[in-house]
């Protein structure tokens, strides 16, 4: 007899990608490009796909090639989520109740997936499960505090419907509100289906799982009839001007100005008086033009909840997964320096200590951890990031340079950067590399070579993508690393009641305005999503410390690095097969 003891959805938390092609992504996996030249750079590799048919069938099969357009479109990224469950069988009641049986042990029961097979255990058909989902756009909302500028779908489904729905969002309001998308007008926000399980595997894909797809929208902006054309402007944000000059732009397409012009959101201008603007404070249509006033536009992006439930023997169980709706990845094969798996890890895990036991793991994650600093240097325009960054940090209401830390004006990441503890300047790469020097704002690059500081930071993380060589790098260099790499936002443990006047050395206080302006330390100039200067997380950042304050005081005698260890592995195996080869 089986029990369900918890019901999941898996993965609990997905991202779908933006797209105008009918035809969904490929799947890909990441992996490592082994070509000497390569600069061990992640790569994409095709992988095992679902196709899904017009009966909601799913078949398996391999991609030779993987395609991100279709006539100019790009495939919008539409991922699964399979129903899992924690069973327990009377045979499974005994080895729970055994730590060391593999599988299931002090934590319950180890999950497996909800197949067809299972459901007749329980005895139970698909018509016993029930699917709920919720998406919606709340972006104009967040800024007006009006929830009627905000845009929800809801669709639910049996398991033995396997109907492609189609998520159509409105506006929740009350009598008295305007709702800026009416039910007769609405924005399509994807679709919901249900895939018709098969007693059957392919291509190591078991067919009778129990799962779902959410495909999501075009990729497209709506707006009020009036949202028609603009002129490009000519002056950055918060410069208004009487007249502009530039190229006239279609803001939103005859067919998708659909929404209602009476709203706060068609009234609403960024740095109005008592406005608390979300970050980053421009991000609508509108912040360009001399009046700043919003066109009262807004796009098909979403985030929403699936539910799923399943009733065995008049018991509900219940089960829930996030999902995401954003842009297109226009890099695939290049991982950001932070992404939600550090932003959880942060959350959830402690910092690996670092020991003899452990050091091979850790050097494994902080290798990981500079091979993205690189993918994402390569596709950053350092240059033009630090320009912009000069202007934005002389609009801080103070202006602190603190002694031994680096410029925040003109003379950042040049000759005029402060030297660290061990006498080095903090450009002394770009100085060498780039000959940067003065103090000007705007790159003074030579003829074919107009961006000498992302080729500089290119060529840099390029080397540092061996691990061999970077674990000798922060050896060599621990305090400057130690200076170079920029700290987190503490914890609030961290935190004193009252801020110091000085920024603290091992992490940053948001109280602190020199904290929150930005500078040449690692990473450059990049923001997180509060426009404060990005950092690695408080767990990366510990690890890395830790990491370099080991390997610092440990003899390099006592260091094998893992290339010596994969050696010593390679040797210590040929030995054995010696002593096993029988002789004469």
């Amino acid at each position: 007899m089986a029990t369900i003891n918890e019901l999941l959805l898996l993965p609990p938390l997905a991202i779908a990608r933006l797209g105008g092609s009918d035809t969904p992504l490929e799947a890909f996996d990441w992996v490592l490009d082994r070509n000497p030249h390569a600069a061990h750079r992640t790569t994409i590799r095709p992988a095992v796909t679902l196709e899904v048919a017009e009966d909601g069938s799913a078949r398996p099969y391999l991609p030779s090639v993987i395609r991100f357009r279709d006539a100019g479109r790009l495939r919008p990224v539409a991922p699964f989520f399979e129903l899992w469950a924690r069973v327990q069988r009377d045979r499974s009641l005994r080895r729970a109740q055994d730590p060391s049986d593999a599988g299931v042990g002090a934590q319950g029961l180890a999950p497996e997936p909800v197949t067809l097979a299972l459901l007749d255990e329980l005895q139970v058909s698909l018509e016993s499960i029930k699917y709920t989902l919720t998406v919606g756009n709340r972006k104009a909302e967040r800024r007006t505090q009006s929830t009627a500028c905000a845009f929800f779908a809801r669709v639910s489904a049996g398991g033995g419907d396997f109907r492609r729905k189609p998520l159509l969002a409105s506006s929740p309001h009350k009598p008295h509100q305007e709702p800026l998308v009416f039910e007769e007008g609405p924005v399509p926000l994807g679709f919901f289906q249900v895939i018709r399980p098969a007693r059957a595997t392919s291509m190591g894909v078991d067919l009778s799982a129990i799962r779902v797809r959410f495909t999501p929208a075009r990729g497209e902006v709506y707006g009020p009839p009036d949202a028609v054309t603009a002129m490009a402007s000519a002056v950055p944000p918060g410069f208004p001007t009487a007249r502009l000059a530039g190229r006239l732009h279609e803001i939103v397409k005859p067919e998708n100005r659909i929404l209602n012009p009476n709203t706060p959101w068609s009234t609403y201008y960024w740095d109005a008086k008592g406005q608390m603007d979300p970050q980053p404070s421009d991000s609508y249509d509108g912040a360009h033009e001399g009046e700043l006033v919003s066109w009262g536009v807004v796009d098909d992006t979403c985030d929403g909840l699936i539910q799923a439930e399943l009733v065995v023997d008049g018991e509900r169980h219940t089960a829930s997964a996030r999902v995401l709706a954003a842009v297109p990845d226009y890099a695939p094969d290049r991982r950001h320096i932070f992404s939600f798996a550090e932003d959880l890890a942060d959350r959830d895990l402690p910092p690996r200590p670092v020991s003899e036991g452990t050091l091979p793991a850790v050097e494994d994650e902080i290798a990981d951890l500079f091979t993205r600093v690189f993918e994402y240097v390569s596709q950053c325009n350092l240059d033009s990031v630090r320009e912009f960054t000069i202007e934005d940090n002389a609009s801080a209401p103070q202006q602190i340079n603190v002694e031994g830390l680096p410029q925040i004006d003109s003379r950042t990441m040049t000759a005029g950067e402060p030297t660290m503890a061990d006498g080095e300047s903090y450009a002394r790469t770009v100085k060498e590399a780039a000959a940067v020097e003065g103090d000007g704002a705007v790159t003074h690059g030579v003829p074919h070579d107009w961006l000498p500081y992302a080729r500089v930071a290119r060529a840099v993380h390029a080397k540092l993508t061996d691990i061999d060589v970077l674990l000798y790098f922060l050896r060599e260099n621990a305090g400057r690393v130690r200076q170079l790499v920029r700290p987190p936002f503490g914890r609030f443990w961290q935190l004193e009641e009252q801020p110091q006047v000085r920024p603290a050395a091992a992490f940053r206080d948001p109280r602190v305005v020199r904290d929150t302006l930005q500078d040449m330390r690692m990473p450059p100039y990049v923001r997180d999503s509060d426009e404060n200067p990005l950092s690695l997380s408080w767990r990366q950042y510990r690890e890395l410390m830790d990491l370099v304050t080991y390997l610092e005081r440990t003899p390099a005698h006592e260091l094998p690095g893992p290339l010596q260890r994969r050696v010593r592995a390679m040797a210590a195996k040929i030995r054995f097969s010696e002593r096993k080869v029988p002789h004469g």
